[in-house]
């Protein structure tokens, strides 16, 4: 399997480049792209929560903490004070941090249900509804950040499985078929659970049309061949002298020149 670095650089990798695309997309601000930036990150380590090193897991529990924390407060700054915020900030924190911790160290076992293309929907719906209910995102901010927390898991289980494959001897090792599978024959109660706590989130997912409507709008009025290369090959166009009114200026200051001369 691939280690916590990998994991990290990947994660970090491919959530930028999904970030900078919603950018020039226009489908998000660039306030938000910061979050769902974050939010693919998480989710390219959250596979591990099921690990039992200690310092992966403890890693992903402190990222985990803190972005839920400060995801709460800044929500209700307008609503709470400053001593209310800080409260809602300790209480989730360490909620998270601590008790949340030890239920899941208590009930996972590694390469388990966590390690399955049925907890990459469970995660991606499960930050959808929460998005949606709890920070009261509208339905495409909501959509996009359960996107990039799936797209980020579902990374990190393809890393563990190209891993898994030793090029040199030619050989599987024996970790192969553990990540990328639809769900766990071993742990087949905690994978039924993991269902049926799936359809809860389907059921109350905010309506995911909206959400294809704004990206389909985004297609069409976007010429997406431009944004692959500058306009009219002018590389950096805003740190040179290529925008129309620059151009003005100095076409005028040389045209002056020559008529004194």
């Amino acid at each position: 399997m691939a280690n916590f670095k990998t994991h990290l650089v990947a994660a970090a990798t491919v959530s930028g480049a999904a970030s900078i695309s919603l950018l020039s997309l226009q489908l998000a601000k660039p306030m938000e792209t910061g979050g769902y930036f974050l939010l693919g990150v998480l989710g390219g380590l959250l596979p591990d929560i099921d690990s039992d090193r200690s310092t992966p897991l403890t890693m992903i529990f402190y990222f985990l903490s803190m972005y839920c924390a400060f995801a709460l407060v800044f929500n209700w700054a307008a609503q709470y004070s400053f001593a209310e915020l800080l409260a809602i900030w300790v209480a989730v924190y360490f909620a998270i941090r601590y008790l949340v911790f030890k239920i899941v160290t208590q009930i996972t076992i590694h390469r388990g249900t966590f390690h399955s293309l049925l907890a990459v929907v469970f995660v991606t719906l499960l930050t959808v509804d929460s998005s949606y209910y709890f920070l009261h995102h509208p339905p495409h901010m909501a959509w996009n950040a359960g996107a990039f927390m799936g797209i980020g898991y579902l990374v990190h289980l393809s890393l563990d499985e190209l891993y898994s494959v030793d090029l040199q001897n030619k050989r599987m090792k024996k970790s192969f078929g553990t990540a990328l599978k639809p769900f766990s024959r071993a742990n087949l109660g905690s994978s039924l659970l993991m269902m049926a706590i799936l359809g809860v989130f389907i059921h109350y997912a905010p309506p995911v049309k909206s959400y294809w409507g704004v990206f389909n709008r985004a297609l069409v009025t976007h010429d997406l061949q431009k944004k692959w290369l500058p306009t009219h090959n002018r590389w950096f166009a805003h740190f040179f002298a290529y925008d129309p009114k620059s151009l003005q200026v100095i076409n005028a200051f040389k045209k002056n020149r020559l008529d004194v001369e």
